[in-house]
């Protein structure tokens, strides 16, 4: 077995969401429970899911908060091992996939 796959979800709640079915509600706990658990059912417990939200304070999210105006990237992003591989929105399926892809190109995971 390779080494975890980390999965982070940024946004932030502060902003406005589109007005249409956009994409997921990550700020919703029903939703980000419901992508833990398909991460669980196909990957197991060589993938880690967190959720980070850019409205609060700290280092970690000035840095993101910086790097999203400085590359003008659309929130939420899809960060797989500290790479951004989805800027703006995304589903639970797109998120799946790119973390399998991570598990291919690079040998992490099972």
């Amino acid at each position: 077995m390779g080494k975890t796959v980390k999965v982070t979800i940024i946004i932030n709640s502060q902003k406005v969401r589109c007005e249409g079915q956009c994409a997921p509600d990550w700020s919703a706990a029903e939703i980000f429970d419901v992508a833990e658990q398909r991460i669980k059912e196909r990957f197991g417990d060589t993938v880690t899911l967190e959720l980070s939200d850019l409205s609060g304070t700290g280092e970690l999210n000035n840095y993101w908060l910086n790097r999203v105006k400085k590359e003008n990237l659309n929130l939420p992003l899809l960060v797989v091992n500290d790479e951004v591989r989805i800027p703006g929105e995304f589903d639970i399926r797109q998120m799946l996939d790119a973390i399998e892809a991570e598990q291919e190109i690079y040998g992490t995971g099972i």
